[in-house]
């Protein structure tokens, strides 16, 4: 990965275990007083009309109620019965593999002895993959061969075979396995009237970049703030098909990608895959490069983004920060939240154009953050809480955002709420009438004309 300053702040390779996060995930809901959480439950009919989404759920009692919502947001997986019965259609992006995906809790005396990190065997009797999980945890991929079982049972007998150049009976507890078919599949569409598809019933996606469930929370991250938008802020609901403009094209590049790994990583023929080490040994002159998994994923290209704007579409920066109350650093987030926000370098602007971001930044709940890098003590210039359309005075430690800016030619970045940037500009007036495009699509009710834009 990447080396420290890190573009978020945090490490951008994590490893995790997925039920546990679901866990912590479904606890934090139940404590939300705008959320109710039934699980498990199946969705056995609904209905949409102009104004309202209605969902009959049959809870495990068998009691069925009915809830009402102005958006239904389908979430229930690769076969989504939603998804089906609007009649949305999957587009094959020409993948389709089946593996054995085997979770084991490795002993102690066995750990040291195997990879301490990610391994792809591309070996063509059978390719798999090693995953170093967290703790214990470890987890074995496995391509499945003509003449073996496709069964969601595969009793121990038949496991410890495929693992023994790794583990034996002994080395480990075998947790789960199950045989999967790996696709690369996207719907053609991701909104039917007031129903909007995410996660695997939107796209499904071969594991060998590790994309799948962050895919789909790049839905739930894109979608979110702009149904707030919507159902808070007085935004139209035209503003809900820039999801689709946006993350499709974006799963279909992240999964075209992974598909690619997994054809050099699934070839079965000897010779074939000879001929693919030389060309690549070749093609990088016999010395394996280092390439950071994180350039492999790509930039928004269209939707609610600047075109033509340097930087926008990628990943808003996120600098260690502290304010002139503050002793200790923090992440940008945690000293702006997760707003709308325009960060301008120091003397970049004079007060009628911070002026005039203000105005633009107030119904947008946003805020203006002047930014410096720190040489000594906090500047203690100004407050350190952000309010509605606040103007923040930061110090940034490593120079992360300022070398970002200045790579760019920028002065200026304007970042949506979900961390992505709209626009660079390279002076104040020009981030001014970038603001004001950003403003009319979030709110068309809002009068631009105010701020004294050139």
């Amino acid at each position: 990965m990447a080396p420290a300053p890190h573009l978020l702040g945090w490490a951008p390779n994590w490893v995790f275990d997925q039920p546990a996060l679901e866990n912590v995930l479904r606890q934090r809901l139940a404590e939300l007083p705008g959320a109710t959480l039934a699980f498990p439950c199946e969705v056995v009919d609904w209905q949409a009309d102009d104004r309202l989404v209605q969902v009959d759920a049959r809870r495990p009692d068998g009691q069925v109620e009915r809830w009402q919502a102005p958006w239904l947001v389908a979430c229930d997986g690769g076969s989504s019965p939603i998804r089906k019965r609007l009649g949305l259609a999957l587009e094959d992006l020409g993948f389709d593999e089946p593996w054995l995906v085997v979770d084991a809790l490795v002993a102690e005396h066995k750990l040291a002895q195997l990879p301490q990190t990610q391994v792809q065997y591309c070996e063509p009797a059978r390719p798999s993959t090693f995953v170093a999980g967290p703790g214990r945890h470890r987890r074995w991929e496995l391509m499945l061969l003509p003449g073996d079982s496709l069964s969601e049972d595969f009793p121990e007998a038949e496991l410890w075979p495929l693992l023994a150049r790794w583990i034996q009976p002994g080395d480990a507890r075998l947790w789960r396995a199950a045989a999967y078919r790996f696709h690369g599949l996207v719907a053609q569409r991701w909104r039917q009237g007031r129903v909007l598809l995410a996660g695997d019933a939107a796209h499904m996606t071969p594991p060998f970049m590790a994309q799948g469930m962050v895919q789909g929370l790049r839905d739930a991250h894109n979608l979110a703030w702009k149904l707030e938008r919507v159902l808070r802020h007085g935004a139209d609901d035209a503003l809900l098909d820039s999801y689709e403009t946006e993350r499709k094209p974006h799963v279909q590049a992240t999964t075209r990608s992974a598909i690619g790994l997994g054809r050099v990583i699934c070839e079965r023929d000897p010779e074939a895959a000879r001929q693919r080490d030389e060309r690549m040994l070749a093609d990088c002159g016999g010395v394996v490069p280092t390439t950071v998994r994180q350039s492999m994923l790509p930039a928004l290209t269209d939707g609610l983004i600047a075109a033509g704007s340097a930087g926008a579409g990628s990943l808003f920066p996120q600098p260690w920060v502290r304010s002139a109350d503050d002793t200790a650093w923090r992440l940008m987030d945690d000293a702006t939240g997760p707003r709308v926000r325009v960060v301008a370098l120091p003397d970049a602007l004079d007060a009628r154009q911070a002026d005039a971001l203000g105005a633009l930044l107030a119904p947008l709940q946003g805020c203006l953050v002047k930014l410096r890098l720190a040489t000594g003590a906090p500047d203690r210039a100004a407050p350190a809480e952000p309010t509605a359309a606040a103007t923040l005075a930061l110090e940034e430690r490593d120079g992360l955002m300022t070398d970002w800016l200045r790579g760019h030619g920028a002065a200026f970045v304007i970042a949506r709420p979900d961390h992505i940037v709209h626009a660079t500009a390279a002076t104040a007036d020009a981030a001014i009438a970038r603001l004001a495009e950003l403003a009319t699509a979030l709110r068309p009710d809002v009068d631009a004309a105010h701020t004294d834009t050139p």
